[in-house]
């Protein structure tokens, strides 16, 4: 039985991991392995903890999380100064992944101003514990006056997708690679 519990420090790694496992079958190669840390976990754990999640097993490993920016502002502010230049030390392509991605964010800003980003180990889905995690982020975001968030799915990613329909969010954009979608809070 797993538990959804906030992030502490200790669960950096494990959410790294999770965070790669869960990725595009390139992953683990060195440089996109440090792209896809800097970009969909690094950010999150290391300036707003206290807006993340995780799954942990029996041993209290995380094998699952959301993170969340609840702030464009903030989150393109730091991530232009602190992590795009890291990145941009990987290659051209992946600095402008990572340019694309907070450009992309900002499009959706003023109606949907936070963000989110939800991973779970294979083994542990399909058992309910990504609306608990949805439930423990959204509880924190309404208690914090934030009126909405916003994701991006891939586009051929249908469970995905049905899952976050099912949870209430709407299909605010079909792009090319992808699906933005938004959840009203307050």
């Amino acid at each position: 039985m797993a538990t959804v519990r906030p992030y502490e420090a200790k669960d950096k790694e494990n959410v790294r991991e999770v965070c790669l496992a869960t990725g595009p079958k390139d992953a683990y190669e060195p440089k996109k392995r440090v792209f896809l840390t800097l970009c969909f976990s690094d950010y999150y754990t290391e300036n707003e903890p206290d807006n993340c999640f995780v799954l942990a097993d029996d041993a209290d490993n995380a094998v699952g999380y959301i993170l969340c920016a609840e702030n464009y502002g903030r989150y393109a502010q730091v991530f232009r100064r602190d992590y795009l230049p890291r990145v941009r030390k990987l290659g051209f392509f992946l600095g402008i992944g990572a340019w694309v991605n907070v450009v992309l964010h900002g499009h959706y800003a003023k109606q949907y101003p936070a963000h989110l980003h939800i991973d779970i180990l294979d083994a542990f889905q399909r058992q309910g514990y990504g609306s608990r995690l949805m439930d423990a982020l959204t509880a924190k975001l309404k208690e914090k006056g934030v009126p909405a968030v916003m994701l991006v799915v891939g586009r051929g990613n249908q469970k995905g997708r049905s899952f976050y329909l099912k949870y209430g969010f709407e299909e605010v954009k079909v792009l090319p690679g992808g699906v933005v979608m938004g959840l009203k809070l307050l």
